[in-house]
């Protein structure tokens, strides 16, 4: 089984070749799909963090103050759909839609991680979703290196985590006469208003995303307490033609988005053991 990884935030290697990278991420994520029950997979990782690196910038800094006023606004989005009343019993509630420094405390306690990690966290989140969908020639350039990618590879699976389900949705709305058999999305962003849902190409129509027509069946997953998995409820909610929209556990606190945990799954292994059955099916 030929699988296509496209990964999420936090991954940028400085200094590195970015084919050198690809072929390490690439050796991580077949590691961990066989941890989970998936051996043997034939798997390539598309890299494109480098493509997202601010110009002249040489690390991966992660500190509040260096927000601009349109990456706050990206947390605020995330911070306002968490403490909707309609989220499931279980997931943190009560967080203020303005980013504050002292607001970062209830997440932590509620993730058990240390302050800095969390604050690492949401600053990459904020900066490389915003840096990704500005308009202009660092979109187009991951794009690119991603279609490059489907196009060789030609995937029976493409497997899209984190920010890398939107690269994955908005390539594979434009590939041309590639077919995927299974998309699988994992602590996808995808429905997140304003801040990433309102901004994709193709842009929705009446309020509604669509399953990309090269893709022939789309399945979601996502830990109920995966801040960047917003809303909780799933992306089914606005988008047709998902299989299946569901929670899965990653049995971990801190760890709550990490792919290698969402790779070692029982349900990703299922879906690559199994591709599901037509019929959607909600969580």
């Amino acid at each position: 089984m030929k699988i296509l990884g496209i990964h999420g935030i936090g991954n940028l290697r400085v200094n590195e070749d970015p084919e050198t990278v690809a072929g390490h991420m690439s050796a991580l994520w077949g590691k961990h799909l066989a941890a989970g029950g998936t051996p043997d997979a034939d798997v390539r990782v598309a890299y494109y963090a480098d493509l997202l690196q601010d110009s002249g910038h040489q690390g991966e800094d992660g500190r509040l103050e260096e927000l601009s006023d349109s990456e706050e606004a990206i947390l605020a989005d995330m911070f306002a759909l968490l403490e909707s009343p309609a989220a499931p019993a279980g997931v943190a509630q009560g967080w203020l839609t303005y980013l504050l420094r002292s607001q970062l405390q209830d997440i932590v306690a509620s993730k058990a991680c240390s302050p800095g990690l969390m604050e690492w966290f949401v600053v990459r989140f904020a900066k490389e979703v915003h840096r990704y969908l500005e308009p202009g020639p660092a979109r187009l350039a991951v794009q690119k290196r991603v279609r490059e990618a489907l196009t060789t590879h030609q995937p029976h699976v493409v497997i899209a985590h984190s920010l890398g389900s939107v690269v994955a949705y908005e390539a594979l709305h434009d590939c041309g006469d590639l077919e995927v058999p299974l998309l699988i999305t994992l602590g996808s962003p995808l429905a997140l208003p304003k801040a990433v849902f309102h901004r994709l190409t193709p842009s929705p129509e009446r309020g509604r995303g669509r399953r990309p027509e090269a893709v022939r069946r789309w399945v979601n997953l996502a830990d109920p307490g995966d801040l960047v998995a917003l809303p909780v409820r799933g992306i089914s909610a606005l988008f047709d033609g998902v299989e299946i929209d569901r929670h899965c556990s990653v049995h971990q606190t801190y760890r709550f988005h990490h792919v290698e945990e969402y790779l070692k799954t029982s349900e990703v292994a299922a879906l690559l053991a199994a591709p599901p059955a037509d019929g959607a099916q909600q969580a």
